[in-house]
Parts: C-alpha cells; structure tokens; sequence
C-alpha cells in the first residue's frame, strides 16, 4: 500500500541529500565513534563523573531542516527518547547530548535510566525528515518512517526503534480525533 501512495519529494528514496548523508555516515567508522562518544557521556552522567573523550566524528549537517533524536533501548523495551524536529542549538554534540540527557532523565514514559541498565542498553540516534500529514497509519512502513500522533494538544513521537507495529499505536489511538503524520528516517546504532 505505501508505494501506491503519493508521498512529497522529500519522502521519495534517495531524494533528500540531507538525509542521504547521514544514511553514508551510517555506515562509516565516524558512526560508531559518535556513539562511543554518547555512551561515555551517559555514563558520565548517570555517574556524576567526567567523560574525557572528545567528540571526533565529523557529522553532516542537520540545522534548519532535519530532526534529531536519541533513544535508549534495553533488549526489546525502550527506555527513553528524546528529541525535537526543530532545534535551538546548532552544534551537533552539544545538541546529542542534550537530548541523551533528556532520553536519560526527561521522558515522561520511562522511569530514569539506572546506571545498573547502561551496559545492556543501545543508543539509538534518528534522523528524521519533517513530519507530513497522512490519513492510514497502517499504510506507514515503520522501519523507515516514524509517526507523530496530535490529538488535542498533545503531540506524541514514535521513531522506528520505538515502533513495534502501527497497528499497537492505531489501536491506542481508535475513536479519537488524531492527526497522524509520518516523516522519514535514518537510524544510528
């Protein structure tokens, strides 16, 4: 059903270069060097202590177009995200870490982070397209779009690693008035 449908250009494979360089940076060794990094900042603070490495990892740019979030995730269970598709800072690491504080401590949803947990957990970074109205979640394919649901004044994000099927989320939403968007993603892990 999703490629009978007519998505905007920045939904069309390939098409945002934006997002195409970080689906390359993916896969390079600055990748998992941004993630090390995360992780001795989590470490950091779930200790109270210092991370003494630098953040060497070149990363694309995302400023003014692109979302970005974090999410901790323990086996199968999420444990914490955080994010925004707009953004006040413009430095990538400053921006990451504090949204992996946010997904550590701030995610209403989960309970904080325990130390005890780090070792087994993933940090997870996505980077998304802007959210674009759609009327069939089920028509979402969510390993590689997330979902925004508004109803009311309540706007709740899914990104693909919080995804388990649209149809949970469907079921959660029945017989309210939502809007549900969907953007695009490429995952970090």
């Amino acid at each position: 059903m999703l490629a009978a449908m007519a998505f905007p250009q920045e939904f069309q494979p390939g098409d945002d270069p934006l997002l195409s360089e970080w689906r390359d940076f993916s896969g390079r060794p600055e990748c998992k060097k941004l993630l090390q990094w995360l992780r001795c900042q989590a470490r950091a603070r779930l200790t109270g202590t210092r991370c003494g490495e630098r953040l060497v990892a070149a990363t694309p740019d995302y400023f003014g177009r692109l979302g970005m979030f974090v999410t901790l995730k323990k086996g199968s269970r999420v444990r914490g995200c955080f994010g925004a598709f707009s953004h006040g800072i413009t430095d990538t690491g400053s921006l990451l870490n504090d949204y992996l504080a946010g997904a550590l401590t701030r995610d209403p949803r989960y309970n904080p982070l325990d130390v005890a947990e780090l070792a087994d957990t993933r940090i997870i970074i996505t980077v998304t397209s802007q959210p674009l109205p759609v009327n069939d979640i089920d028509s979402i394919d969510a390993r590689n779009f997330g979902i925004t649901v508004m109803c009311g004044n309540e706007t709740t994000v899914y990104v693909p690693a919080e995804i388990k099927s649209t149809s949970y989320i469907g079921k959660k939403i029945r017989g309210s008035a939502c809007q549900i968007s969907m953007f695009r993603a490429v995952t970090l892990q």
